[in-house]
């Protein structure tokens, strides 16, 4: 599921890189650029922009919850006047790492979108500056931190702005981006001596996988047992050793065997 789904990402950066020139950024093990999805900025419509992020072989990066170890991507931002930035929109992860560690993270290339609202005032025929700070670390064997300093200008015009060059992957991203769950899917979770177990009524997959997106909450390393159940599915998941007291909702991500991610925050009952 996870390499069919970087096998596609992998196949339209290869297309969008060949529309740009320049070299991006390069640290050491990876390199990065800030994106753009349109070629330029309209006064009051919203912007998307993107941490592009090509990570060495072997090496990766982390997701907003690196699991047991790491830290994510961070930015900060220098916007021209009444410009405002969004959080990162973070694509479902892998699982990364065996044994008694699992981390949770990107070794594929991976775009990291973020909204851009430019104020309704922004003056037509300006150029619009946008600069990041971003800090990373990237690991395989060994943890090591970067940093960079990105930029990005876009002509601010009245009239909506052309797709950029990089359009196609900003588009595969947003296809496998978390979403809220269908109408009809409802989530709930009980809290059990050593294990949550976590139903989504409604829903129907061959196998599904839960990100957390607190951490301390689940053992990331245990296996999570799955079932398909009347009506609906059902994940088996062990809390983690660090974990204090029940909490009140178990918030995540869960990938179905479709590909596709959905945000979930399950209500943590007690057992009767």
């Amino acid at each position: 599921m996870l390499a069919a789904r970087f096998a596609i990402a992998c196949t339209v950066i290869a297309s969008a890189s060949a529309l740009v020139s320049g070299s991006p950024p390069e640290t050491e093990h990876l390199k990065v650029q800030l994106l753009s999805d349109s070629s330029s900025a309209t006064p009051g419509r919203p912007l998307w922009v993107g941490l592009y992020f090509e990570v060495e072989k072997q090496w990766h990066i982390y997701w907003t919850n690196p699991g047991d170890s790491g830290e994510p991507p961070r930015v900060t931002w220098n916007l021209p006047d009444g410009f405002q930035a969004g959080e990162i929109q973070w694509p479902a992860p892998a699982r990364l790492g065996s044994g008694s560690v699992v981390d949770y993270g990107y070794e594929e290339p991976v775009l990291l979108p973020i909204e851009v609202r430019p104020p309704a005032k922004a003056r037509l025929g300006s150029t619009a500056t946008l600069s990041a700070k971003v800090t990373w670390l990237v690991c395989r064997d060994i943890c090591v931190p970067g940093k960079a300093d990105l930029t990005l200008s876009l002509p601010v015009r009245a009239t909506p702005s052309l797709p950029s060059a990089w359009h196609a992957l900003f588009e595969a991203t947003r296809s496998h981006t978390p979403r809220p769950m269908p109408a009809g899917w409802k989530a709930n979770a009980v809290s059990e001596k050593d294990q949550f177990v976590l139903t989504i009524h409604g829903a129907s997959a061959t196998t599904a996988l839960f990100f957390p997106l607190v951490e301390d909450q689940i053992d990331n390393a245990a296996p999570q047992e799955f079932n398909a159940v009347k009506g609906g599915m059902r994940l088996t998941l062990k809390k983690s050793d660090r974990l204090l007291k029940a909490p009140e909702t178990l918030d995540g991500v869960l990938e179905v065997s479709s590909g596709r991610a959905y945000v979930v925050s399950a209500p943590v009952a007690s057992p009767r």
